[in-house]
């Protein structure tokens, strides 16, 4: 074989690609970012239109797109020219947009562009394709909370609840949707889909003849592979392309167990894969991974989130923060990044990092006024029972599972920090605060009461997942804690702290996704939470209501 590396388009050549999508992201009253996939290098153009698109949408005349549009009412085009080196991916960046109001759109390409026989426009073309931008207030905000998007955990590809998902959002008319960690799996994928480490050891060979930018181009080649086979599925993409959508990765963008193992056990499981000692070589690889599943992540995810830069240096990934906060009128949002600067040999704020907890904190005092706050953290602040304490389960390959979660004695310290400046904004600005999480393939809600210390704090934690993946048995339910005050580790002993953790919903073995509402009725703030999953009728859906504050 030589030196020879097959092309990342080799990768799993038997299934199907993401050839164009749009992601409506970032949305406020007078402003959107679009993101857009291409199929072919080259000028496309994104058109918006207040009234919609008449005439040739298939080929424009053979015009060029502005001159065709000429004449047409509220029409806007943005024009770039998408390079294979980018992914053929790019975010535009619209402003002075008029508020909440719907508007309509193309990706089409100019005539010099050669895409296909069938037409130059691949989105808005054949059913019409459109967003709503942001109102100025808000009485009410409604949006899908949801994670775990594996449609290959299962025999045959599924698309999980995401058509009810869809079903819903049209329903409801939500205003924003919450994508809450691990939108793809590039490992544990269990023989449907190539796990990113077998496939680098099948050629380790060829890798050790790369330079180190060769292997990084390689890697950032074969994960965008892996988003556009997890994302060719017709529901997601019409959820994203018509609700504004916020994104936040766990740790199967990057691989499995991010920042929950120690320098000697990525040592230790590269050596697994590879079966061979080169521990410099390993440590590269790895590392070089991180920098290319960042690099895509980027692209595809984070580019059109809030506070997102133009680009990222992937030589210097420790000065990248990749949380951020938004608002709904007087609604806030904070997402959290629990992968990014996760680190379990540091000493404290293994999770979160320093930096990011003092934004965090920041962001909690500022919420004086609001009507109710919402914190994204992929990993559940509560979820699993004390259970997973009593054994050793290093030798089974759950230690990293265990060191990912806020439970784990290791992550006790940062988590009650945490959970105190949550219960004391709560308690000093009234405001409701729900903590919303993924990661666990399973559904949870809690209450979370601190009488002695808030009395007047009214936090919440709901968990959604998994949209796709298969889920845990329904066997799972007796693991979800139970009510009671949560724990911590002093001096190896477990204590009891004075977080009360009263469980209102535990659901296993489906897949699902939870709608958020928030509103004020007379003067009065409420978080409610309904979990909705796929019945056992066609086209059946269940629904859970949960009130999530008190007095009601």
């Amino acid at each position: 074989m030589g030196n020879h590396l097959p092309k990342p388009q080799r990768f799993e050549d038997k299934k199907s690609r993401l050839q164009q999508m749009v992601i409506i992201g970032d949305t406020g009253a007078d402003f959107v970012k679009i993101w857009a996939k291409v199929p072919v290098a080259g000028k496309w153009t994104l058109a918006l239109s207040t009234s919609g698109f008449s005439g040739d949408l298939d080929n424009m005349d053979g015009k060029p797109v502005a001159q065709w549009l000429q004449g047409q009412a509220g029409i806007k085009t943005y024009t770039y020219d998408f390079q294979k080196g980018e992914g053929l991916c790019h975010t535009f960046n619209i402003n002075e947009l008029a508020k909440n109001c719907r508007y309509y759109y193309l990706l089409t390409s100019e005539p010099d562009t050669k895409i296909t026989e069938e037409g130059r426009t691949v989105i808005g073309d054949t059913s019409a394709a459109y967003f709503t931008t942001a109102k100025e207030h808000y009485d009410e905000v409604k949006f899908a909370m949801f994670s775990c998007h594996d449609p290959f955990s299962w025999a045959h590809p599924k698309e999980g609840a995401w058509p009810e998902l869809c079903d819903v959002a049209r329903r409801e008319n939500l205003d924003l949707l919450i994508a809450g960690g691990d939108q793809i799996y590039l490992d544990t994928n269990k023989g449907r889909m190539t796990d990113l480490w077998k496939c680098l050891a099948r050629h380790k060979n060829e890798l050790k003849q790369k330079t180190d930018e060769e292997i990084k181009d390689h890697l950032i080649g074969l994960v965008r592979e892996y988003y556009k086979i997890y994302w060719n599925f017709e529901a997601l993409a019409d959820a994203y392309g018509r609700y504004p959508s916020y994104m936040i990765w766990d740790d199967h963008e990057i691989m499995d167990g991010w920042g929950s193992r120690t320098k000697d056990e990525r040592i230790k499981l590269l050596r697994h894969f590879f079966q061979f000692d080169d521990d410099a070589f390993n440590l590269k690889v790895v590392g070089l991974a991180w920098q290319a599943a960042a690099q895509v992540y980027f692209e595809y995810q984070h580019s059109h989130n809030p506070w997102a830069q133009a680009s990222i240096n992937l030589s210097d990934l420790s000065r990248v923060h990749w949380d951020y906060s938004f608002q709904r009128g007087e609604f806030h949002y904070y997402v959290l990044d629990v992968r990014g600067h996760h680190d379990c040999e540091r000493e404290a704020y293994r999770l979160l990092g320093k930096d990011q907890n003092a934004r965090v904190n920041t962001w909690l005092n500022s919420l004086s006024g609001a009507k109710g706050a919402f914190i994204v953290s992929p990993v559940p602040v509560v979820h699993w029972s004390g259970l997973v304490d009593i054994a050793d389960f290093s030798l089974s390959g759950m230690k990293d599972d265990l060191m990912d979660e806020w439970s784990h004695y290791t992550n006790h310290a940062e988590r009650d920090e945490l959970l105190t400046d949550v219960l004391k904004a709560s308690h000093d600005f009234g405001v409701p605060i729900s903590f919303m999480s993924g990661d666990v393939h399973c559904a949870s809600a809690y209450q979370l009461v601190d009488m002695s210390r808030f009395p007047k704090a009214q936090v919440s934690q709901v968990t959604s997942s998994p949209i796709s993946r298969k889920p845990n048995p329904a066997v799972a339910n007796v693991a979800v804690a139970k009510s009671g005050y949560m724990t911590k580790e002093v001096d190896g002993k477990k204590v009891a702290t004075t977080v009360y953790q009263k469980r209102l919903f535990a659901k296993s073995g489906i897949n699902n996704f939870a709608i958020m509402r928030a509103s004020n009725v007379d003067g009065q703030n409420r978080i409610e939470a309904d979990f909705y999953w796929p019945g056992e009728e066609d086209h059946e859906i269940v629904r859970k209501n949960i009130s999530l504050t008190s007095g009601e």
